[in-house]
């Protein structure tokens, strides 16, 4: 067997495992954003590492949401060093700047994507969120979380708060594909995710539809004709010139 079947393999049955068992989950995660968005809350996304470009890849993109907000700062993804994020990661004080700079406040939803969801940062500030009101979708492998212990000195992990958990379905340390004791690769968690987020996007946007919404912003791709204006309209009012709390 090739790699390349061998990695297919590892996806698809992750996918079909998605598409039989949590179907549940995405609905009730797109629900919540419905409820967020009626009730005139805003919703966020928030990551670190590697972990923040499934954040990244629900904001500003075609047929993405337009009023997505990420909690992104640089120095939580990998840009500026390869190691810094994994630092800071493990502070749980950092949370006092995002709170700085984000006002999240009760019936927004935020979105928190961290595959082991251990770490003291991820932990503190969703708890932080919790006791605010927040709605919280966590999007984490529980076997990988369920499997070691939090580095919060509360001992808990994200899921622990979580209102809906997406299970990425991702192994211990992730990486799918053994080829031999010491090297494995593969890595199932950004595609699964990614996945599941986008699934739950739609059926959120669905949801808006039939409810009869008449202004849904979803942005087009770029780089379909006259796609641009269109864009324009989106990027302005909900990007460029968005509302602070």
């Amino acid at each position: 067997m090739s790699l390349l079947e061998q990695y297919y393999n590892e996806i698809t049955k992750r996918l079909n495992d998605v598409k039989e068992h949590d179907e549940d989950a995405i609905e009730q995660a797109a629900q919540l954003l419905f409820d967020c968005e009626k009730q005139g809350g805003t919703i966020y996304a928030f990551g670190t590492g590697h972990s923040h470009m499934m954040g990244q890849d629900l904001y500003a993109r075609a047929g993405g949401y337009a009023k997505i907000v990420p909690i992104v700062e640089i120095e939580l993804t990998l840009l500026t060093h390869p190691t810094k994020s994994t630092t800071i990661e493990r502070i749980p004080e950092y949370a006092d700047v995002l709170e700085h700079l984000y006002h999240v406040k009760a019936n927004d939803v935020v979105i928190v994507s961290s595959n082991s969801g251990r770490n003291g940062l991820v932990v503190e500030y969703t708890k932080r969120l919790k006791e605010k009101g927040v709605k919280i979708i966590a999007v984490t492998s529980l076997s990988h979380s369920k499997s070691i212990a939090s580095r919060h000195p509360s001992g808990k992990r994200l899921f622990e708060y979580a209102d809906v958990i997406l299970d990425n379905r991702g192994p211990l340390g992730d990486a799918s594909i053994k080829h031999n004791d010491l090297i494995s690769t593969g890595p199932v968690s950004t595609i699964m995710s990614c996945f599941m987020l986008q699934a739950m996007m739609s059926t959120f946007i669905q949801k808006c539809i039939d409810d009869g919404m008449e202004e849904i912003p979803v942005f087009r791709s770029s780089n379909a004709d006259n796609a641009d204006e269109f864009n324009k309209v989106l990027f302005d009012k909900y990007i460029i010139n968005r509302k602070k709390d």
